[in-house]
């Protein structure tokens, strides 16, 4: 049986599809960090880290702050195992977030998804329009 996979920071950099100064960007943030640091120095990430960093890549991309995608990677954190499963024994003392904290990220999230809700039947029909486009099939 073989152990966990490990990537170097460049083939986290890879696997994400953003560079390595991105990665090395956000481990020096704190928003990711190694499993393993070899003797010589490097970082190895298992894959909840690439993970991670796919999770932090859609939060930016969705408009979150680093600081807001920072709580939003403490929170992932605190109430999931590092292979990425959700721990249903966490308890609010394992979350080292404040109340205000939490509900200011719970407020931004609401904002998002209540933008995603109304976005959601206009990307509908735009992508009906452009596979009729690009499809050929008449307008109905």
């Amino acid at each position: 049986m073989t152990g966990p996979t490990f990537y170097t920071t460049a083939e986290l950099a890879r696997a994400a599809g953003v560079t390595r100064r991105t990665v090395m960007h956000y481990a020096e943030l704190g928003l990711l960090t190694p499993d393993q640091v070899t003797a010589s120095g490097r970082s190895l990430y298992g894959p909840y880290a690439l993970r991670l960093l796919r999770d932090l890549l859609d939060l930016r991309a969705l408009g979150m702050t680093l600081e807001e995608a920072r709580d939003m990677v403490t929170l992932r954190r605190a109430t999931h195992d590092v292979s990425g499963a959700y721990r249903h024994d966490w308890t609010r003392a394992d979350v080292p977030l404040d109340d205000e904290r939490l509900q200011a990220l719970q407020g931004r999230l609401r904002a998002i998804q209540s933008a995603y809700e109304r976005q959601a039947e206009n990307l509908a029909r735009f992508d009906r329009w452009l596979t009729k486009r690009f499809t050929g099939t008449p307008e109905t």
